[in-house]
């Protein structure tokens, strides 16, 4: 889904994080580590999904949620990139 070019494309206009909480594949390092990730998402998102999308901007020392996708598994890779897509006139 995400080597798709037209999301590759939208993907460059943001700085993407990927965050593990159940586990954190091998070869992978992460800080936190999927214990404290886990109870990050708990707390600033309240979305117990996986996968879970958000868009979020820094202001302060919090995050600001813009925009969430709540279909957690991606099914129609032009649904995504028209969220995408307005996610980017949130920022």
């Amino acid at each position: 889904m995400f080597s798709q070019p037209q999301i590759e494309e939208i993907f460059k206009q943001f700085v993407t994080v990927r965050l593990h909480t159940d586990r954190v594949p091998t070869g992978v390092t992460q800080v936190p580590d999927a214990e404290d990730a886990y109870r990050l998402r708990d707390e600033k998102f309240q979305n117990f999904a996986l996968p879970y999308y958000v868009v979020v901007r820094v202001k302060g020392n919090t995050l600001e949620r813009l925009a969430v996708y709540d279909k957690g598994v991606i099914d129609d890779s032009a649904e995504f990139a028209a969220w995408l897509q307005k996610a980017l006139v949130l920022r």
